[in-house]
């Protein structure tokens, strides 16, 4: 989808509400590359132990405490629109491949 036509298709405020959603998502969840690092870390540690069959891929995962969205000021519409105007700004600013 081209930025003319997400422009056209959501409004600004719209738009603040799925960025805000997904920043919350991101840090309350783990992802695969946590995954990748912690089993790195687990051998890494397995070399250095007498037993290795003790070190467990959990002890290595970080725990993320969840944010509390209730407890968050809501932003006022100027604010809103002031965050989805730099950012709109900064897309169309960097430059579009020409196919």
């Amino acid at each position: 989808m081209s930025v003319q036509r997400a422009q056209f298709e959501i409004t600004s405020t719209e738009f603040i509400d799925w960025i805000t959603y997904l920043d919350d998502e991101e840090g309350n969840r783990i992802r695969k590359e946590d995954y990748y690092l912690a089993n790195i870390a687990a051998e890494v540690r397995r070399s250095y132990v007498k037993n290795p069959a003790k070190v467990k891929l959990e002890s290595f995962l970080m725990k993320f405490k969840g944010k509390d969205v209730s407890k968050r000021p809501k932003m006022t519409r100027k604010e809103r629109t002031k965050r989805a105007k730099s950012f709109w700004g900064a897309l169309l600013k960097s430059p579009v491949r020409k196919k």
